[in-house]
């Protein structure tokens, strides 16, 4: 970054360290026990405490989550995938919450498959029933069991596509367990699929393609909105509102912060930092009255 655009950046950002430091009140964000959405919440937190507010953040599943937004016992969820996947969790809340802001577009999960196993072999989730696949590709579908919605969509697509049937089976470990085993398998080149976001680190890499056919489990192509109480509106400072209402973001980015993470043993809230430091633009555009 030049030295002129880190000064204006410096500039930028004190409006929301100095803009409104006389608050004492405490936001309380919610967000499911991800690395996207700890991404998110990390950006939405330095956002907060630059301008003065504490920030405590909650996490649990979307359906108590939400549950607690509606209560007034968070101030913000993040993120809701409307409108499908989260569509069911939050229909009973609706007339109290508010959709804040389309935090980004494309959100989606899927099964993938590395690039290197050929498109004419698996293409689509039916692909996997073929005999000359079926005798070549790793029968555990590994999971990051941190994601517990990607893991429901896992189990339904599963069960939807009768892949059990074929000998195939849901392998959940923990991070560090599932990271090491994507790598062994990449690494020598092994035929398997894994339950995967739009935006995980592993998507930046381009080494993953999606397997086609399994829009019903996975219900892709959402947008991830920044919910909040609709009476949190009237806690919080009309600029500050209006600054979180533009917070529009991307899968690639959330991915770029996860990356940082991964690579340099960093809190998300550390990458999220370095994330906006080299945005400028981007920050600008939030923080700006136009």
């Amino acid at each position: 970054m030049s030295k002129k655009l880190l000064v204006r950046f410096t500039l930028l950002l004190s409006v929301l360290i100095f803009g409104n430091t006389a608050h004492a009140l405490t936001i309380k964000i919610g967000h499911n026990n991800t690395s996207y959405d700890a991404a998110t919440a990390a950006l939405v937190k330095v956002v907060f405490e630059r301008s003065g507010y504490n920030v405590s953040e909650t996490k649990g599943d979307s359906e108590i989550l939400l549950s607690m937004l509606d209560r007034g016992e968070i101030d913000f969820y993040l993120s809701a995938w409307l409108p499908k996947r989260d569509t069911e969790s939050y229909a009973p809340y609706k007339e109290n919450l508010k959709l804040i802001t389309a935090l980004y577009d494309d959100a989606s999960s899927f099964f993938a498959i590395p690039r290197y196993i050929p498109r004419s072999m698996v293409n689509t989730v039916e692909d996997l029933a073929k005999p000359e696949v079926i005798a070549k590709m790793n029968k555990q579908i590994i999971l990051n069991q941190r994601d517990k919605i990607l893991k429901s969509q896992a189990q339904k697509a599963v069960a939807i596509h009768n892949l059990g049937d074929l000998g195939y089976e849901l392998s959940v470990m923990s991070s560090a367990e599932w990271d090491a085993e994507l790598k062994k398998q990449l690494k020598n080149k092994s035929w398997f699929f894994t339950p995967m976001t739009k935006l995980h680190r592993l998507n930046l890499t381009k080494k993953f393609r999606l397997i086609k056919g399994t829009e019903e489990a996975f219900k892709q192509k959402d947008t991830a909105w920044l919910v909040g109480n609709k009476k949190t509106e009237k806690k919080i400072a009309t600029h500050i509102f209006e600054i979180i209402s533009k917070m529009e973001l991307s899968t690639k980015w959330v991915a770029e912060i996860n990356q940082m993470v991964y690579e340099n043993d960093w809190p998300h809230y550390v990458a999220a930092r370095v994330w906006m430091a080299s945005h400028p633009y981007t920050v600008e555009y939030w923080i700006s009255g136009e």
